[in-house]
């Protein structure tokens, strides 16, 4: 009988255990799952002084600036923003309020976003611009910047509009955006979500950026800089990114363990663009950018483009693509 007893104890046990790791394994899934979607975007904050007083220009308004967000829900559901540092990690202590109408970015939409931190409201314009597409067209002003109020709607790759100039460092920074390695491999519209194949080779493309040597980076600066450069989150990008990278050959691997991205080397440049016009769509800032395209099996590019200094060496982030 006390035999029996010690066998039934040691049976419970084991059952025990294997609940355990089960109940273990289902949470680090639930938990990774809901990382996957992370959501980050920017925030408008009033700027203070050393003692914690709101700033006024000369006019007595309140000085603003846009401050790099992740967005967390609360117990009750409701959304709140919690500011993050350069490495991508949220500040503890430091959250700010959020709109309702801005809690929802199922859309995709790039409903977040902003002029760069660095900046503040009463910056005054910046006029130095020079057309290199046609001459007699109207000159975009360098200082445009972008309201989000959570409902904007990205127009498509057909859309048509008015013929205006970029400045040649606008065109060359769309250029060298659009001459991400193998960002010709995939086509989509807004609406589609960003492919995790191109998001694949962005990723590296914004890493080697950096100018970084290393080859092992933390997942959050990884995933803030996909948002930076689409103006909208890669859903799902580190719960899929290494069946897309091996399918892409894109040097970019997820470690799941230790939440961390591995880029083992950059990718050569393969295509070249050549911007051939560019037309205001209206509407918080959006263009069409269309390009001819060498060193690949496409000839044109049609791209819609945003500019809303989501990061101030870029300026402008790529909401849809059109390879032809």
């Amino acid at each position: 009988m006390k035999k029996v007893f010690i066998l039934l104890l040691a049976l419970i046990v084991v059952i025990s255990s294997i609940f355990v790791a089960c109940a273990k394994k289902e949470s680090e899934e639930t938990t990774d799952e809901l990382n996957s979607d992370t959501e980050f975007g920017f925030e408008t904050q009033e700027v203070t002084d050393n003692k914690g007083k709101a700033v006024t220009d000369k006019d007595g308004n309140v000085v603003t600036t846009e401050v790099p967000v992740i967005y967390k829900k609360d117990k009750k559901g409701r959304t709140y923003a919690q500011l993050i540092d350069a490495n991508g990690d949220p500040i503890e202590g430091s959250t700010i309020p959020v709109a309702e109408d801005k809690g929802d970015t199922e859309n995709n939409s790039g409903s977040y976003g902003g002029k760069d931190p660095s900046e503040n409201t009463t910056t005054k314009p910046n006029n130095k611009t020079t057309g290199t597409t046609k001459k007699d067209v109207s000159l975009t002003d360098s200082n445009d910047t972008t309201a989000f109020d959570g409902n904007e709607t990205v127009p498509k790759t057909s859309a048509t509009g008015k013929e205006v100039n970029f400045s040649v460092e606008d065109q060359n920074i769309i250029k060298s955006m659009l001459e991400v390695p193998y960002l010709y491999t995939a086509s989509y519209e807004n609406s589609d979500g960003v492919p995790i194949e191109l998001a694949t080779h962005t990723a590296v493309w914004m890493a080697e950026r950096e100018g970084s040597s290393r080859n092992i980076y933390p997942s959050s600066p990884i995933v803030l800089n996909l948002f930076k450069y689409y103006g909208q989150t890669v859903v799902n990008f580190k719960t899929k990114c290494n069946d897309y990278a091996e399918k892409s050959n894109a040097p970019i691997k997820y470690i799941k363990k230790d939440d961390t991205f591995e880029i083992s080397n950059y990718t050569k440049k393969v295509q070249t663009v050549s911007i051939t016009k560019v037309e205001d769509l209206g509407d918080n800032n959006f263009y069409k950018v269309t390009a001819d395209v060498s060193g690949c099996n496409k000839k044109k590019v049609i791209a819609i483009v945003q500019k809303n200094r989501l990061e101030s060496s870029l300026g402008f982030s790529i909401k849809a693509l059109k390879w032809q």
